[in-house]
């Protein structure tokens, strides 16, 4: 770990936890055709120059000896799922997606379902002919200030670059030549990366010993081997923590989130859609009925009313989707009430484990 992070990684400028998540991601590409399942990664930083090209290169450099290609996004779901299934055809070890606009939260069902799949069916391009492959190819994301969004936000593990500098480029460097430094040190670099592997103490538990993360194999292949060597380190390190901490930096679960807290503060023990309707038809709405109108409504205009029916169904497709806020877990529940013949809510507050 002192190799890899004080001489390796020594000028990414990043923190401990995401150097450790760097080498996370390169035993992931090592490990990828035994994984069932994989999380991505994100490279982010603030602005242009703070070495998220560079990085990414010194970890595909590292693994696979070869330079890598960049792929372009596509705003177009269907043309991802068209490049998806041609890439996964061809056998890559990894789609880099690279300089995605400035911003851009990502939200994919095809990459979503990449990711928690040991194999990808689809239509083959131009035939009707369904195939299945391998999806065993580990996404890597790059852009400014991008993220994960819904379902992959659990999916996705995040490093993030920053330098308090206007010109990160001009910054100085103990290797000035960081690609090329790893390509001569290539051998000393996967040493380090297999000893991690290899001294990893769950390869000595039981098949069906107890795992961490969504990503049971992968914790058990690569997420406890960096815990292990970052632990001998003397350092710490705790996946499903971060996993955790992704998913409440979601945009999507940080709104339930308030919302949540909004009706139960004022509904504390349970509420209709008629309920809710009287609040998010207020002409002149306080902060709590703003918050509750602005996730339940999105984008609707001020001066619109809505009906019992669309918030029943807007309510409706969170049901039993449980989120984080502050130091508790807040869900809502649903029953049937028979008297008044239709659903009652309730917030609920759930233990944590």
């Amino acid at each position: 770990m002192e190799f890899l992070c004080d001489e390796w990684l020594v000028d990414v400028a990043t923190d401990y936890v995401g150097k450790a998540t760097i080498i996370a991601a390169a035993l992931t590409l090592i490990e990828r055709s035994l994984l069932p399942d994989r999380p991505c990664f994100f490279i982010t930083a603030g602005r242009r120059g703070n070495g998220k090209t560079t990085t990414i290169i010194m970890l595909i450099v590292a693994v696979t000896g070869g330079r890598p290609a960049a792929a372009a996004w596509s705003s177009n779901e269907e043309e991802r799922r068209k490049a998806l299934m041609s890439y996964f055809l061809y056998g890559v070890p990894y789609i880099l997606w690279d300089n995605i606009p400035r911003g851009t939260q990502i939200s994919c069902p095809h990459i979503e379902k990449s990711c928690t799949s040991a194999y990808y069916s689809d239509r083959r391009l131009g035939v009707s002919e369904m195939v299945c492959t391998a999806a065993s190819t580990i996404h890597f994301f790059t852009g400014n200030n991008i993220g994960p969004r819904g379902d992959l936000a659990s999916r996705s593990l995040h490093i993030r670059l920053d330098v308090d500098r206007v010109d990160p480029e001009n910054r100085p460097f103990q290797h000035p030549d960081p690609v090329g430094w790893t390509e001569n040190h290539r051998a000393d670099i996967l040493a380090a990366l297999y000893t991690i592997l290899l001294g990893n103490p769950q390869l000595n538990a039981a098949r069906d010993a107890e795992g961490k993360t969504r990503f049971k194999m992968w914790w058990r292949l690569v997420g406890s081997a960096v815990e292990n060597a970052v632990k001998l380190a003397g350092q710490e390190l705790d996946f499903r923590k971060l996993f955790i901490e992704q998913e409440e930096d979601d945009e999507d679960s940080a709104t339930l989130a308030d919302a949540l807290e909004v009706l139960v503060r004022k509904w504390p023990e349970q509420f209709t859609a008629s309920d809710v309707v009287g609040t998010v038809n207020n002409p002149d709405p306080n902060e709590d009925e703003q918050t509750l109108r602005e996730y339940l409504l999105p984008g609707a205009p001020s001066h619109t009313q809505f009906s019992s029916k669309s918030i029943g169904k807007r309510l409706k497709q969170h049901l039993d989707e449980p989120v984080r806020s502050g130091e508790r877990t807040l869900v809502l529940r649903s029953c049937q009430n028979k008297h008044i013949k239709q659903s009652v809510y309730g917030v609920k507050t759930i233990a944590t484990t």
